[in-house]
């Protein structure tokens, strides 16, 4: 693994060389986290992860496009019944699933680039929701090949219908992830 990822940056550090005020072009982005979420007993569930988009730059400051994200345990929930003598407590554990699109809207502050992020898609894990997220972003390049970001979002779910109790499942996630732009 670590000879695929040192042979995408030495063929393609070209790239990341070229003229920063290109007003076309696209990014892959990997990122590595975790998401946590509160189930409808209080319960706290996270988990680490990835999510991966691309996105299409639609000029200096704007960019639009899919992303898909995997977090193990953060769409686990905790079942809690009484049979009349006693609590029964069921752990439901589910990697948490969103799938979508996201927008970046953001300045270039020469070497830091702050951004704000919207998203929209579809979250699935014990329970299977219609969602948004909001967050912020920070690109910094310790090295002018190596741009690395800093995200946090709070995605919230629109009304559930899939479970008895028509809750809203929300999770906050946080990463640290690298672009590839040509």
């Amino acid at each position: 693994m670590k000879a695929v990822v040192a042979g995408a940056l030495l063929l393609s550090t070209g790239a990341w060389a070229q003229d920063e005020a290109r007003l076309t072009g696209a990014e892959l982005g990997v990122g590595v986290g975790y998401a946590q979420g509160k189930d409808l007993e209080g319960e706290t569930h996270g988990g680490p992860g990835v999510r991966l988009h691309l996105l299409k730059h639609l000029g200096r400051f704007f960019s639009i496009g899919p992303e898909l994200a995997v977090y193990a345990g953060a769409g686990s929930r905790m079942d809690v019944t009484f049979d009349g003598s006693q609590h029964h407590y069921d752990q439901q554990n589910r990697a948490l699933l969103q799938l979508g699109g996201v927008a970046r809207l953001g300045v270039d502050l020469g070497g830091i680039q702050p951004a704000v992020l919207f998203g929209a898609g579809w979250n699935k894990g014990t329970v299977s929701n219609l969602g948004y997220s909001v967050g912020a972003e920070l690109e910094f390049r310790p090295k002018p090949w190596l741009p690395l970001t800093l995200e946090g979002r709070l995605h919230k779910n629109l009304h559930n219908y899939t479970y008895e109790t028509d809750r809203e499942a929300d999770y906050f996630s946080l990463g640290l992830g690298w672009r590839l732009r040509w």
